[in-house]
């Protein structure tokens, strides 16, 4: 099957903003000899409850679970997941029920982590919500029994994996991709890298299939670990790139093995734990650009990107782009870290 004939059910408005970010490439420059202009795709800005990338994701996903005849999804992850939140939102939107497992990832945190940000938002678009004290092979063995109990009671539920990463929802990154080419087509830009935070990996992976599917062959896509070291990312990328090619017909389309980049140096002690760097690439960017970042992915993958640009880690950087996942309801947990 080929891309274009997978249902796809529109969920935001699209294509999402594309622009420079002229006040940070000031101010980085100040400090170098050369450093490449910045710009930003603003995947936070979409309809679903802040937006967020796993918007793009869903649209295929509820489309799916449409066509299988669900009535209700089921959905895991940590305390403050943006992706748990965009898919109770999109659930409420289209009127089904959304159950949610979640688990706490910073247990010194978790009075912060149940008081606000995106956990009271899952709360009060009504999802279903289940507390695992545990760890997320725990979190999937709750989901099936959650799904048991659901069908026993008439309901026909579908999982929806951590992240919507899968084949079926990597596709949304593959759209985007697409958008991105005319995006830079249209204002004369031939980026050489496109950054962004690797955490479940569909967004990474379908990003660089959908680069390399629609005819771009040079921009690399840098994935900044957000929680695991860069091998351990490198092969979750590689087994959800199989997972779209075992939903479409890619044969003509080549990733090569130095196609995949992951740099594990910035995700700190684990995932969900705040680093230095991170919080003041967040502070950088909303005094330079009022763009806000989160703690968890895209401040991590912030600080990585501008790391490798100064460091000068990147092979002839030119018109470097910043994809910008979401997550900023998640710094309402965190506000300990910006109000020291």
């Amino acid at each position: 099957m080929k891309f274009e004939d997978i249902a796809r059910l529109p969920l935001t408005t699209l294509p999402t903003a594309f622009y420079g970010m002229p006040n940070l490439s000031k101010e980085l420059a100040k400090d170098n000899f050369y450093f490449p202009d910045i710009y930003i795709k603003r995947d936070d800005v979409m309809e679903l409850a802040h937006g967020g990338n796993k918007t793009r994701k869903l649209e295929y996903v509820f489309a799916s679970a449409l066509e299988s005849g669900a009535d209700c999804v089921i959905t895991m992850g940590g305390i403050q997941s943006n992706h748990v939140r965009q898919t109770v939102s999109a659930a409420a939107k289209l009127d089904m029920q959304s159950h949610v497992i979640l688990n706490c990832p910073v247990p010194e945190m978790e009075a912060e982590l149940l008081s606000s940000g995106n956990y009271l938002l899952d709360v009060i678009m009504g999802a279903h919500v289940y507390l695992v004290d545990g760890d997320d092979d725990q979190c999937i063995e709750k989901m099936n029994l959650v799904k048991e109990e659901l069908i026993s009671n008439g309901k026909t539920p579908y999982s929806v994996p951590m992240g919507a990463s899968d084949g079926i929802g990597s596709l949304g990154y593959m759209l985007c991709a697409q958008e991105l080419i005319a995006q830079w087509k249209q204002r004369g830009l031939t980026p050489s890298h496109i950054f962004v935070g690797t955490g479940s990996c569909g967004t990474h992976a379908g990003l660089l299939m959908g680069l390399r599917y629609f005819g771009n062959t040079t921009t690399k896509v840098v994935g900044i670990s957000v929680s695991q070291p860069e091998e351990i990312k490198k092969e979750n990328v590689r087994e959800v790139l199989q997972q779209i090619r075992d939903v479409i017909d890619l044969s003509d389309t080549v990733i090569s093995e130095d196609d995949i980049i992951v740099n594990g140096d910035y995700f700190g002690k684990a995932y969900a734990y705040p680093t230095e760097e991170a919080n003041a690439a967040i502070k950088l960017v909303a005094e330079k650009e009022g763009i806000l970042l989160d703690p968890v992915y895209t401040g991590k993958a912030m600080a990585g990107m501008l790391d490798m640009i100064r460091s000068g880690k990147l092979e002839f950087p030119k018109d470097i782009v910043f994809l910008h996942t979401g997550g900023a309801p998640a710094l309402h947990p965190y506000s300990k870290e910006f109000l020291k």
